[in-house]
């Protein structure tokens, strides 16, 4: 009796032991399928910095949906124009676009990413912050994920300072 109890207990550790690796092995497949998400949110505000029509054409679907921060409803040609058309002589990026805060849910073929985007820009001199919560929709079309809804909104919350 006293030989079989530090089997048993060797067994159950064992089982312990495996199970976790077993997760571990899940959480990763997870984390690189999000680590995908966060490489094309990167793609998207990269794109609009450098005003690449070419590859917010690859992200956005062709019957995409946004809208924007005023509350206007634009398709993809209009949301290129407006993220990647021509230069304006009057504007000058002074922070690029960036993300913060991004998350992804996952579904089969969707998943949601969500974030805070920033930027600073002088237009006709004049210094000008900006910072915006999103949210996309991906659908997986053709064995490529593409955003097919994309909602802007401002940034009315901000996180309480915490005192030192």
């Amino acid at each position: 009796m006293k030989q079989i109890l530090p089997a048993m207990l060797m067994a159950v550790l064992v089982c312990f032991a495996a199970s976790g690796q077993a997760q571990d092995k899940k959480s990763d497949r997870k984390s690189k399928t999000e680590q995908q998400f966060i490489t094309l949110n990167r793609a998207w505000a990269d794109a609009i910095t450098k005003a690449d029509a070419a590859a917010l054409d690859r992200l956005f679907a062709d019957d995409i949906i946004v809208t924007s921060g005023s509350g206007e409803i634009r398709n993809k040609a209009e949301e290129i124009k407006d993220s990647a058309g021509s230069p304006d002589p009057d504007f000058v990026w002074t922070n690029p676009f960036i993300t913060e805060d991004v998350r992804v849910k996952i579904y089969k073929d969707a998943a949601v990413v969500s974030g805070l985007a920033k930027w600073g820009f002088k237009y006709k001199g004049n210094q000008v912050y900006q910072e915006r919560r999103y949210t996309h929709t991906y659908v997986k079309q053709k064995g490529q994920w593409q955003i097919v809804a994309q909602q802007i909104s401002s940034n009315l919350y901000k996180k309480p300072q915490t005192v030192p």
